[in-house]
């Protein structure tokens, strides 16, 4: 019979168990040789099937552990062998503490020796020597692959540093480096073209560069061709700083509007302008409500009124948000071609003040 199971179970052919003799005895059947071998042969078969602890024979199908666990087992030695968590704990399998190549063509043995690359094996290695361009690896022989950086740039020098622990990754193609560039804390020369910011307490402009192995922050020059002023000072660079009182060495000019009321549908932009000089037109006109002098208050400046050179006078109506002494509203010149000028300044929001008139220019 033989296994059946986890249970082994004896048989002679006519009866079975652990007492198949004495059933026989009992059944007045003496010693048969043929029953005799029958048992035998079925204890042969049990044996053939169990595993020989010093390694005799072979698994000829999954072994199945109960979900019991494999103790005291030795370190994995070929790449088919099954290995402990000491060694994955350990990192035995992928990590190599020293090549044994060259500045540029590294080259690893890991033990178990690996026989092809395949796509998302990672390795680790302490790097012996410093690289001064594009570099490879070779791990056990396999053959020599590129190092790239950033995905698809070669290694240049300095970014394999001699002692340095370096993890790559296989892509299928070439050894894509995981662990961080020796240099990429590093300063480039200030010729180079480079990215980034650079931030620094200070008012005057930044020169960065890269001297004698060290790395330098000052401030000084920037010229005009790099974008700056050529001046190492915001009064030589004649730049106005917001916090403090300017003086100025040329006479400042506002921005001014010249031209007809009607063509901003008598809306003046104070966001824009300072002064206003308005051509008025024969017959009404009319200062419409202003829609920019909420962000502009404190503004103050003038305005010039010209009445047309020819035909009726123009006469100029106020909206509410145009405010006048004792509400008087405003008087204006009446001769063609003459000028007014009124004085106006933004007090708040919908309140602009107009000042007295001076008349008759012209």
């Amino acid at each position: 019979m033989g296994w059946s199971g986890n249970t082994f179970t004896r048989t002679n052919g006519t009866h079975t168990g652990t007492s198949v003799w004495q059933q026989d005895r009992d059944a007045g059947t003496k010693i048969v040789a043929d029953r005799h071998d029958t048992n035998d042969n079925d204890l042969a078969t049990g044996i053939n099937t169990c595993i020989n602890k010093t390694g005799a024979n072979a698994f000829t199908g999954n072994a199945n552990l109960g979900s019991q666990k494999i103790v005291s087992l030795a370190d994995g030695t070929a790449h088919t062998d099954g290995v402990n968590a000491g060694q994955i704990q350990d990192g035995g399998l992928i990590f190599q503490a020293s090549d044994t190549g060259s500045a540029d063509a590294y080259a690893i043995a890991l033990a178990p020796a690996i026989t092809a690359y395949v796509a998302g094996q990672e390795f680790t290695f302490k790097a012996g020597a410093t690289s001064t361009g594009a570099s490879t690896l070779n791990v056990n022989g396999v053959g020599v692959k590129n190092i790239k950086k950033k995905n698809d740039q070669a290694i240049a020098a300095g970014d394999i540093e001699a002692n340095a622990i370096i993890k790559v990754i296989y892509d299928g193609t070439s050894f894509q480096m995981l662990s961080q560039l020796a240099t990429s804390a590093s300063v480039p020369d200030s010729t180079a073209s480079v990215k980034g910011i650079v931030i620094v307490a200070g008012t005057s402009p930044v020169s960065v560069g890269y001297s004698s192995g060290t790395a330098t922050v000052a401030l000084g020059t920037v010229p005009l061709a790099k974008g700056g002023t050529g001046a190492t000072s915001l009064a030589a660079a004649n730049i106005v700083a917001t916090n403090a009182q300017n003086t100025f060495t040329k006479a400042q000019v506002p921005s001014t509007y010249t031209a007809a009321l009607s063509a901003t549908s008598g809306v003046l932009d104070y966001d824009t302008y300072q002064t206003f000089i308005i051509t008025l037109a024969a017959g009404s006109n009319t200062l419409a409500a202003p829609t920019t002098e909420a962000s502009q208050i404190g503004q103050s400046g003038v305005m010039v009124f010209i009445q047309p050179s020819s035909g009726s006078a123009a006469t100029l109506s106020l909206h509410a948000d145009y405010e006048t002494a004792a509400a008087a509203g405003l008087t204006i010149s009446t001769a063609n071609n003459d000028y007014d000028v009124v004085p106006y300044i933004i007090k708040a929001d919908n309140s602009v003040l107009l000042g007295a008139p001076q008349l008759n220019f012209g």
